[in-house]
Order: C-alpha cells, then sequence, then structure tokens
C-alpha cells in the first residue's frame, strides 16, 4: 500500500540522494568505439599505451650533416676540420648509410641519421668545399638529434582511462595508427515539462507560457557529455504524466520532469509516480535552497529526475542531481561538478533562512590581476537577474548565517563558457574599437 506520508518533503543532502540512486538503480557508465578523428571531448574509456618509441630511431632534429662528434673536436676558425660528404638522405625514408672516419651524410629534419653517427651540424653552421663540409667548431655527443624513445617509449601508457581527449592527442592516437577508440557512451536524457499553462506552440502564447525550461536543462546535458531528447509538455493529468515517463524510459538512462512537484492540486509529477510499484522513492526534496523541491526516485530501475518550474530552482536542481549522475555515466567521479574560481568577498552576506539546508546564492566576479571578487546578485527562485548578471555561485554550508566581506569563498562556474568569458573579459573589443 502506498504510504501517503512520501507525498510531503521529507528533505536529504544531495550527496545523499545520489548514492541512493546508484544503489538502487542499474545505470552504469556504457562504452562505445568511436572513429579517433570524431573522438574530441569524449571521456577515454581505455588507457592508450605506445606500441612502439618515438621516436623509432635516432632522428636529426635540424636539416644538416650527420657527423661523429669525435671528428670535430680539433676544429676551430684557424683549423677547420674537413669531413667528406658520403650520402644525402633528403626525404624520410628507410635507409642504411653509414659514416667512417672524416665521412658525413647530409640529412633532413626527421630522418634517421646514419649508423656511427650521434650528431648533427645545422647547414648554416658549415661551409661547402667542393665534396666536403669544413666545420669551424666542435660539436658534442647528442647535438641536434632526437634519440629513440626520448619522446616516448614502447608499452608507455600515455592517456588514461577517464582523459577527456583533446586536440593533441587526437593526433597522438593518428600517430601511433590508432583509428578506432573506446570512449564511454553519452548518457541519454529525456526532458519533459509538466503543465497546463505550458506551450511549445508559439501561436498559442498569449493563453499559455512558452516553455522554455526544457531548452535550458538540453543544453546543460549537452555540454557536460549526455545526449539530450526534449519530449515536449505534458498536461496536469496522472496518466499522460506516466505514459510519458514510463515511454522516455524505453529509450533513455534518465527522465526529467519539470514543474509539478510541489503540493498543490495541481501538483501530480510526485503524486503519480511514487504510487507505482516499479518506484522506488529516494528524495522528497533535497536540502539545498533554491532547488529544495527537486525530488527524485527510480522507476523500473532508471533514475527520474523531477525539478521544480522556477528557474533559479530549475538550474539548481539540474547541476545538483543530473550533471553528477551524467558525469559518473561517462565514466568521472559525480563529485567534481563545476570549474571553481576562489575569490573574496566584496560585501558582507546575510543568510538567515533555511539554516539546516545548503543556500546557493548567485555572485558577480570582479578582477583585478590575478585576484577575484565576488558580489551577489539577489532575487528569489523565479527570476532570471541573478542568473543572468553572475558568473557563478557560492555555497553557504548549513548552520551559517553571515559571509563576511573579505572572506574566502570558492566560487563555482556556471559552465566552461563562462568560465572562458570571464577570463576574455578584459580582452572583448567594444563596438566602437572595431574598425571596418
Amino acid at each position: 500500500m502506498f504510504n501517503k506520508s512520501l507525498e510531503f518533503f521529507h528533505y536529504v543532502k544531495p550527496e545523499d540522494a545520489l548514492e541512493r540512486i546508484l544503489t538502487s538503480s542499474n545505470i552504469y557508465p556504457g562504452i562505445e568505439v568511436v572513429d579517433s578523428l570524431e573522438s574530441l571531448g569524449r571521456i577515454l574509456a581505455e588507457d592508450v599505451i605506445s606500441p612502439f618509441s618515438i621516436p623509432r630511431e635516432d632522428v636529426a632534429h635540424f636539416d644538416g650533416y650527420a657527423v661523429r662528434s669525435s671528428d670535430t673536436i680539433s676544429a676551430s676558425t684557424t683549423n677547420p676540420v674537413r669531413l667528406k660528404v658520403v650520402g644525402r638522405v633528403e626525404a624520410i625514408v628507410e635507409h642504411d648509410l653509414s659514416i667512417g672516419d672524416g665521412e658525413t651524410v647530409y640529412v633532413v629534419t626527421g630522418t634517421k641519421i646514419p649508423k656511427n653517427a650521434d650528431a648533427v651540424i645545422p647547414l648554416e653552421r658549415v661551409r661547402m668545399n667542393g665534396e666536403y663540409i669544413e666545420i669551424i667548431k666542435p660539436c658534442k655527443k647528442g647535438d641536434n638529434v632526437t634519440f629513440k624513445g626520448s619522446d616516448i617509449l614502447e608499452n608507455e601508457v600515455i592517456l588514461r582511462r577517464g582523459h577527456v581527449i583533446r586536440p593533441q592527442d587526437i593526433r597522438y592516437l593518428l600517430e601511433i595508427r590508432k583509428f578506432k577508440v573506446k570512449v564511454y557512451a553519452k548518457p541519454r536524457v529525456s526532458l519533459i515539462a509538466v503543465g497546463d499553462e505550458l506551450t511549445e506552440n508559439l501561436d498559442e502564447i498569449g493563453r499559455k507560457k512558452l516553455e522554455t525550461s526544457t531548452k535550458l536543462v538540453a543544453s546543460y546535458v549537452k555540454e557536460f557529455g549526455g545526449m539530450p531528447k526534449i519530449i515536449g509538455v505534458v498536461p496536469d493529468n496522472p496518466e499522460r504524466i506516466l505514459e510519458t515517463v514510463k515511454n522516455s524510459l524505453d529509450y533513455s538512462d534518465i527522465s526529467v520532469t519539470i514543474g509539478g512537484i510541489s503540493l498543490g492540486v495541481r501538483d501530480l509529477c510526485w503524486r503519480t509516480l511514487s504510487r507505482c510499484l516499479e518506484s522506488i522513492p529516494i528524495a522528497r526534496g533535497l536540502r539545498i535552497q533554491p532547488g529544495r523541491a527537486t525530488s527524485i526516485l527510480v522507476f523500473s530501475k532508471k533514475p527520474v529526475i523531477m525539478l521544480p518550474g522556477h528557474i533559479q530552482s530549475t538550474l539548481c536542481g539540474t547541476i545538483y542531481t543530473l550533471i553528477p549522475l551524467i558525469y559518473y555515466m561517462s565514466g568521472l567521479s559525480p563529485k567534481k561538478i563545476l570549474p571553481t574560481i576562489h575569490a573574496k568577498m566584496d560585501e558582507t552576506l546575510i543568510v538567515k533562512e533555511y539554516r539546516s539546508f545548503k543556500r546557493i546564492r548567485f555572485v558577480k566576479l570582479d578582477r583585478d590581476g590575478d585576484t577575484f571578487t565576488a558580489n551577489p546578485i539577489l532575487g528569489d527562485s523565479s527570476m532570471l537577474t541573478p542568473i543572468l548578471k553572475s558568473d557563478g555561485f557560492i555555497e553557504i554550508p548549513e548552520g551559517v548565517e553571515r559571509i563576511e566581506r573579505g572572506s574566502c569563498v570558492d566560487v563555482q562556474i556556471l559552465s566552461w563558457p563562462q568560465l572562458l568569458q570571464i577570463f576574455l573579459r578584459d580582452h572583448v573589443h567594444q563596438s566602437n574599437d572595431i574598425t571596418y
């Protein structure tokens, strides 16, 4: 029988809710194989081990002449050393050339140096004299030579599982002829807006409110490594809500509803889904504010995250529940979520409400050289201004009512593009500075 007390909020910590999801569901990091050329930004699901040393042979670092350094010991401007040119290697090809006493071979950058050679003298440091070169300065063993394995050793682990693939990594994968690579599959996330008052039809604007929250959450899903699928708007109807969530879980790893989770007559999401036999209640509310109404259950062994409709609450619920799950399914730790900048509070911030909760307050960062100050931007959870004008947010721990001016705080940046914008802010051209 359904426990009616579950309808009311029993707030839990976000980290406890996450642990319950992982122990009650069957979600796990999936693995797929992709073309290395298409792997930028994906997360490795295997260690990449070098199949051979790089370079494979001792190679010339410059165009010049491969020599035995012992032949150049006595070279000076008054007593040049003459070496006979006995061969030329002008392309990166296999060869078996070698040099003896008083001999040299011309080589180009990246080519294997001849046997017995241990140094390369750059072209501009020699004088030509018929079939001989003249050297006026001695060289040392290893000069301008990149020795075998000095860059990468055979069997060396170069990229480890969990590494986010960068442009330079793709170049290396191609270098070692690894044209396919194992990566973690992107989690599939369904997004469902709930409410009779919402529409996606522009012709209905005026009678209804344009639904935009799923687009916000979809952007976060995509940015942090998931594959969003916007299902659309579902009315405040128990049968439709249940049917839509069930269907979404047929092709998604996680289902997200937005709206309809408070205690009003039309708040039917939790009330409907938690009554089903295949559901396991995880959290009826989280100890975060904004976002405290965020509720979670596992339905048919998959997570269903129910986000509040107010914009700041939607955002905080996404950050503290959905993004950690995406990270986990992508082979990453779910604990570290957003990039962080250390700053000092520019003014005293007093927050007395919800003392037993983790409070989130949005801040704008000002930069003076390498130092940042954080300025709070306040407004209730339905207001856009705090998230539009801020760079990130600070967490006010449970029981704390006051953050003093000058206190050191960690500002979690709202997105990776926002982090870039912070550091480029002083370098953006104003329109009147640009000449066409």
